[in-house]
């Protein structure tokens, strides 16, 4: 049975994605809308003094994932932050993975995967490679896990010192560090329709891998800035499912210095913003330039 016809008959639309998804438009992107795999420059300036890295989640993409429409205008880290003054001297990357569970054949693919690509393309990538900036790193739902499980990695190997060592800043946007109730369900789905997915399983709520990420993490968190904004708006698709994916709960890690940002969102949309007047947006990007600043006052980076 085609995985759109068993999700449709669980209450959920064809085409639509728990974790992830986005609306279509006539004005459409020029390739694949979900965006390409691995690393990919967004932006170059002439003197790049910190680097931004986007992490997109479950059934994401990283162009997809950050753009309110398929238009590449409302792409916000290639199109919005590059002219605004805050960040014109931030390198801005975003990261792609196949977190399609809807499509395609069965793998084994789970979360120390993508993290160890993740981390693998950091350390070798010839301009973050050769560099000594600053990273800051925003991860979307199980990109925060992805960023996390990459960070502890990078900490329990003495070749990635250095790189692990850069990492000022994480953000994470809904990231369910305690799992979610929502994943069950799609990793039952999953299962009847003969597609299972690891990493589906794995973000289940107090699954295994989020309490072994989630205690490593815990080890090597100190000398992070740690930001995580929670949705508080139920994802409403179709007629009988409207939820909250990941709940405040799971969304924040109740670390001591952690900043705790809520956002009026569900959890699709506190990542793509209908414009940069959006209230959703200043909040995230606000935040950013706090980051930005207290950079600044490293000696690391130079404000416009």
């Amino acid at each position: 049975m085609p995985i759109p016809e068993v999700v449709s008959a669980h209450g959920f639309p064809s085409g639509s994605l728990l974790f992830g998804g986005g609306a279509k438009n006539s004005e459409r992107l020029v390739a694949d809308s979900k965006g390409p795999l691995g690393l990919n420059l967004l932006y170059a300036p002439a003197e790049p003094l910190v680097d931004f890295i986007f992490v997109h989640g479950l059934g994401g993409g990283s162009r997809k994932t950050w753009s309110k429409t398929a238009s590449v205008k409302d792409f916000w880290p290639q199109e919005w932050l590059p002219k605004d003054i805050a960040f014109q001297n931030v390198r801005i990357h975003s990261f792609g993975y196949d977190s399609d569970w809807a499509k395609g054949k069965v793998n084994f693919l789970n979360i120390r995967h993508f993290g160890k690509s993740l981390l693998g393309q950091m350390s070798t990538l010839p301009c973050l490679r050769d560099a000594d900036t600053p990273i800051v790193l925003i991860g979307h739902s199980m990109g925060g896990l992805v960023i996390k499980k990459a960070y502890n990695l990078a900490r329990q190997s003495a070749s990635y010192e250095s790189l692990a060592n850069r990492v000022h800043s994480i953000y994470f946007l809904a990231t369910p560090h305690s799992g979610s109730d929502s994943a069950k369900l799609l990793s039952d789905i999953l299962q009847f329709a003969s597609i299972p997915r690891e990493y589906v399983a794995e973000l289940k709520r107090d699954s295994g891998t989020i309490q072994t990420i989630s205690d490593d993490f815990r080890n090597y968190e100190r000398d992070l800035d740690l930001w995580s904004f929670y949705e508080t708006l139920p994802l409403s698709m179709g007629k009988i499912f409207s939820r909250i994916i990941v709940p405040p709960d799971s969304a924040v890690m109740g670390f001591r210095d952690e900043k705790q940002m809520l956002m009026n969102a569900d959890h699709r949309s506190i990542c793509k913003f209908d414009s940069i007047a959006d209230p959703n947006y200043q909040i995230l990007r606000n935040s950013l330039e706090t980051t930005i600043i207290k950079i600044s006052k490293m000696g690391n980076y130079s404000r416009p």
